[in-house]
C-alpha cells in the first residue's frame, strides 16, 4: 500500500514514521508512506499557500492551487484522495476496513480557518475524526493513516485485528494479567480454568456487557442487540434486538450450568434465523401432535380427543397469524397440509366411532 500525506508541517509526522507498528510495517515493506510540504506545489515566490476570504472573515483560507498541482502530479488510476475535514463523514472502523483495501491513498491535511470550497471537488472522501476543534488536519491524519495501516495484510497477525474493539460495533472484553489478586481485585475464575470454549463465550458477554454499559449508542443501531443484566449478580437476562420487525418469543429455558445465559425474551430479526426457529418450532409441535394421535389409537379416550382436535386448531390459526409471513411459500404449504391432514384423520376417526355408536345404540333396545 502506498500512503501520500500532503501537510503544511511535515516535521510532525517524523516521530509517527520511526516507532511501533507504523515503522515495522514500513521496514517489512508492506506499506510506503511519503509527507509532502503542500508549499513545495506553490507558484507565489515566497511560497504562500493561503490567502483572505472573499467577503471577509477571521483567518486565512488554504488555496486551490497548491492542492491541484500536488495531486496533479501524485493521483494515479485508482487512487483515492482524502481530506481531513471537520464537515467529512466521522470515521469508524468500518471506514478503516474499506480504505485498507486500497492501493493508493493521499491524505490532505487542513489547516488555518478551512480551506477553498472548490478544493471538495478534487477528493473522493472527506473523513473527520471527531466533533471538535484540532489545529489542522495533522493529527487526524496520523489517527487515520495508524488505523489503516495496522490492517494491512502481514502487518499484525489476523487474529488480533479480527477481535479487537469496534470490529463488530462492539467493544472488546476485559483483559487480566499477573498477579491473580491485586489489593482484593481478583482475575475471573473462568479465565485460569483452562477451558476455551467457556472462556470464549465469556469473553462474548462480557464484550457485550461492557458496551452495552459504556458505549450504548454502538449497539443502538439497526438490527443489533441490547443486553441488559441484573446489577445484583451482574447476570445477563435481557435480550432484544433493536428492530420493531421481527418474530417476538419468550423461550423456556432454565439453563443449570454457569456458562449459559438464560434469555427471557428475544426478538429474531435476521430473515435466515429467523426460519430456521420457526422450522424447528413447527417441527417439534407436529411432532407431539402425533405422538398424541398414537396413544389415542392405543387408548381410546374421547374427551382427550376432542381436547386434541381443538389444539391443533387453534395451532393452526396461530400459525397463520404468527408464522407464515416469515417462511417460504413451499415450506407454508406444506406445514398446512401436514395440520390439515392430521385433523382430517383425528375427525374421521372419531366420525367412525361416533357412527359405530350409534349403529350400536337401536341392536341393545331390541
Amino acid at each position: 500500500m502506498k500512503i501520500d500525506i500532503l501537510t503544511l508541517f511535515p516535521n510532525m509526522y517524523e516521530g509517527f514514521l520511526k516507532e511501533s507498528i507504523i515503522k515495522r510495517a514500513i521496514l517489512n515493506e508492506k506499506v510506503k508512506i511519503d509527507i509532502h510540504n503542500i508549499r513545495d506545489y506553490s507558484l507565489d515566490k515566497h511560497k504562500r499557500v493561503d490567502d483572505i476570504p472573499y467577503g471577509g472573515g477571521q483567518g486565512m483560507i488554504l488555496m486551490c492551487q497548491p492542492i491541484y498541482d500536488a495531486l496533479l502530479e501524485l493521483r494515479k488510476e485508482k487512487t483515492k484522495v482524502i481530506l481531513l475535514s471537520p464537515q467529512g463523514v466521522l470515521y469508524n472502523q468500518k471506514i478503516a476496513y474499506r480504505l485498507s483495501q486500497e492501493k493508493h491513498l493521499i491524505l490532505i491535511s487542513g489547516h488555518y480557518e478551512g480551506f477553498d470550497e472548490r478544493i471538495t471537488s478534487m477528493v473522493d472522501m472527506e473523513l473527520s475524526i471527531g466533533d471538535y476543534i484540532l489545529t489542522g488536519g495533522e493529527l487526524p491524519s496520523m489517527v487515520v493513516t495508524d488505523s489503516i495501516v495496522r490492517l494491512v495484510p502481514g502487518v499484525i497477525t489476523q487474529e488480533s485485528h479480527l477481535k479487537e474493539s469496534f470490529n463488530d460495533d462492539l467493544l472488546d472484553y476485559p483483559n487480566y494479567t499477573k498477579p491473580r489478586n491485586f489489593q482484593g481485585k481478583k482475575v475471573p475464575e473462568i479465565l485460569l480454568s483452562g477451558h476455551h470454549q467457556n472462556i470464549e463465550k465469556w469473553r462474548q458477554t462480557e464484550r457485550i456487557i461492557k458496551t452495552m454499559e459504556k458505549r450504548p449508542d454502538l449497539i443502538k443501531k439497526k438490527n443489533s442487540y441490547v443486553l441488559i443484566k441484573d446489577q445484583l449478580n451482574k447476570e445477563v437476562f435481557y435480550l432484544e434486538y433493536e428492530k420493531l420487525e421481527g418474530l417476538n418469543f419468550m423461550p423456556r429455558n432454565n439453563p443449570k450450568r454457569e456458562d449459559v445465559i438464560n434469555v427471557t425474551k428475544m426478538i429474531l430479526v435476521k430473515d435466515t434465523f429467523i426460519n430456521k426457529v420457526i422450522k424447528i418450532k413447527i417441527e417439534r409441535k407436529l411432532e407431539s401432535f402425533i405422538e398424541r394421535l398414537h396413544e389415542l389409537e392405543e387408548e381410546i379416550d374421547e374427551e382427550d380427543e376432542d381436547v386434541l382436535i381443538k389444539e391443533i386448531e387453534r395451532y393452526h390459526q396461530y400459525l397463520i397469524v404468527n408464522y407464515l409471513r416469515y417462511l417460504k411459500k413451499e415450506y407454508q404449504e406444506l406445514v398446512l397440509q401436514k395440520i390439515q391432514l392430521l385433523l382430517n384423520e383425528l375427525k374421521m376417526k372419531r366420525n367412525l366411532r361416533l357412527n359405530v355408536k350409534a349403529e350400536e345404540k337401536p341392536k341393545k333396545g331390541k
